[in-house]
């Protein structure tokens, strides 16, 4: 089947066959054929042809052979009906009035004999033949919206194709399929045609940027014929977007996902609706990394995507665009991510005086926390369960922060209990726990201490007496064999002088006797213990020397 776009192709020009003898009074300057072939279409039956002679041309006849047709054969019609349509006599375009009714449709040899007011003449055969088609007309073609929307995505497609015949004039319905092609880069499907000649398509616009709709015929039967291209434009229109997020700032813990959360809409109608299966992008991008998601909003606009960033910064959300949509504005959301920390190397002593001593290292990584966030509770609970108090804060010192940072506090604590060491941490530090360590030393006391006679004569031995005792198994029992030292405060002074020591018997009981010599307070304490009891002192009794 052979078709093309309507035109008027210009044939070059054939050399003129000069007939009959040159006139003597001047040179023989023979017309000159540019072009012959249809007139306004294929189906016009119509024969037009451009020529140019010296003088102007006063006759013109073209005769046609039947397509494939040899040298010699018989001219199957002539016509001479010229008459001017554009230009001058001399150089113009001339035009048949009468249509050509041929028996059969084809391509014709045509030779045309042109004569001027010399009487100068050229028979030239027309380069490209004279197209005697078909010729298929495109009526009612619609495409609707052309500018197709977020909310009216569908684009129908629709026409009328009839045939001209030039061998009877007449006009039917075409038969046939059309294909159409899309604005979806060219997407092209066929479409038959029904008994009137229509036909009818619909597709879904996806393709951002658009492009031109166009159909073409193919007629059922493989005569020649001629369609013009038509096309429509079809331009996506594209509307407002926004991103609303749940939060503007969210907090995690280093090597977790923070999840990103938001509602994105579309202003249609002249009102702000949920935004439905549009691609939204999250990502976060600094010196030292970079981590990205790519959710997709849900029929009600949702929309949820997790990114792992590797330190603090803040991430940037906003609507994909696309074909119905524009970039919304961008958001952000700030994360804060705890770097991870450790507390090592922990131990806690507890002293003869109830002073417990504890250390160890804090680790944070490649930095240090700012003043504020580097403290370190020293915390105490009677099981090692529940009940922690901090006793104590202290700033770790200055060291190399992969290495650790040393940290040491002294305070006073029960007789025993456990302990721990506590990071509380930020936004920019996880909270870290030391080992749980118990600490214990046993209690002791002097009871019944006592400095007799009262008063006493001076030069006389004055007696001090008690009992010692220490905690053990949940109750309060003698503590023998131990080192008790009687002290005395002479009146008036604020020193304690050492006046010896007595050793307790079985039963914990123990006495010292002393030459009285000034008034005072005399006293008994342990005060050097084993390295697991506490020390301890007795009742402090003033007596009268006289």
């Amino acid at each position: 089947m052979r078709k093309r776009s309507l035109a008027l192709a210009c044939a070059s020009v054939a050399a003129g066959v000069l007939l009959g003898p040159v006139p003597a009074a001047h040179a023989a300057v023979a017309p000159e054929l540019f072009w012959v072939g249809s007139a306004e279409s294929p189906a016009s039956g119509l024969v037009a042809l451009s020529a140019q002679s010296d003088s102007p041309i006063t006759s013109i006849t073209a005769h046609l052979y039947a397509p494939d047709s040899a040298a010699g054969d018989p001219e199957v019609a002539e016509v001479s009906d010229f008459t001017l349509n554009s230009g001058t006599a001399q150089s113009g375009v001339w035009q048949t009035g009468t249509p050509l009714r041929l028996a059969d449709l084809g391509t014709y040899r045509v030779v045309v004999d042109v004569t001027d007011a010399d009487g100068d003449t050229s028979s030239t055969q027309g380069a490209n033949g004279y197209e005697y088609w078909l010729q298929a007309h495109l009526t009612d073609f619609q495409v609707t919206p052309q500018n197709p929307d977020y909310e009216h995505r569908d684009v129908s497609v629709s026409g009328r194709y009839t045939i001209e015949d030039p061998r009877t004039g007449g006009t039917t319905p075409a038969d046939g399929q059309v294909r159409v092609s899309t604005a979806n880069t060219g997407d092209s499907t066929m479409v038959p045609v029904d008994s009137d000649g229509r036909f009818s398509y619909s597709y879904t616009q996806t393709y951002e940027y658009g492009g031109s709709v166009s159909p073409w015929l193919y007629p059922a039967g493989n005569e020649p014929f001629a369609q013009d291209a038509t096309n429509v434009d079809v331009d996506p229109v594209q509307s407002e977007t926004r991103v609303t997020l749940d939060a503007a700032e969210l907090d995690v813990k280093g090597g977790q996902a923070a999840t990103v959360s938001g509602t994105a809409e579309v202003y249609v109608g002249g009102a702000w609706k949920p935004l439905a299966g549009a691609d939204v992008d999250e990502v976060w991008q600094s010196d030292i990394g970079s981590a990205g998601a790519h959710p997709v909003t849900d029929a009600a606009g949702r929309f949820s995507g997790q990114l792992t960033m590797s330190s603090t910064g803040s991430v940037e959300v906003q609507v994909r665009s696309g074909t119905y949509v524009k970039t919304s504005p961008l958001q952000t959301v700030k994360v804060y991510v705890a770097k991870k920390t450790s507390l090592t190397d922990f131990t806690a002593t507890l002293n003869k005086y109830s002073e417990l001593t504890a250390k160890g290292m804090l680790h944070t990584g490649s930095s240090v926390p700012g003043y504020a966030d580097n403290k370190v509770e020293l915390q105490y609970s009677a099981d090692g369960k529940t009940g922690w108090k901090t006793m104590k804060t202290v700033t770790p010192g200055s060291s190399d922060p992969e290495s650790g940072a040393p940290f040491k506090g002294t305070f006073d604590a029960p007789y025993k209990g456990y302990y721990r060491a506590h990071f509380k941490g930020s936004r920019y530090w996880q909270e870290s726990y030391s080992k749980v360590l118990y600490a214990k030393r046993t209690p002791t006391r002097i009871t019944g201490g006592n400095a007799s006679p009262e008063p006493v004569r001076k030069g006389r031995t004055i007696t001090y007496k008690g009992k010692l005792q220490h905690y053990t198994s949940g109750a309060w029992k003698a503590y023998g064999g131990q080192k008790v030292k009687i002290l005395f405060r002479p009146k008036g002074s604020s020193s304690w002088y050492d006046m010896g020591n007595a050793t307790t018997r079985t039963d914990g009981t123990f006495s010292k006797g002393t030459t009285a010599s000034k008034d005072g307070t005399w006293v008994a304490v342990l005060l050097y213990p084993t390295s697991t009891h506490l020390v301890s002192a007795g009742y402090e009794d003033y007596v009268d020397v006289v």
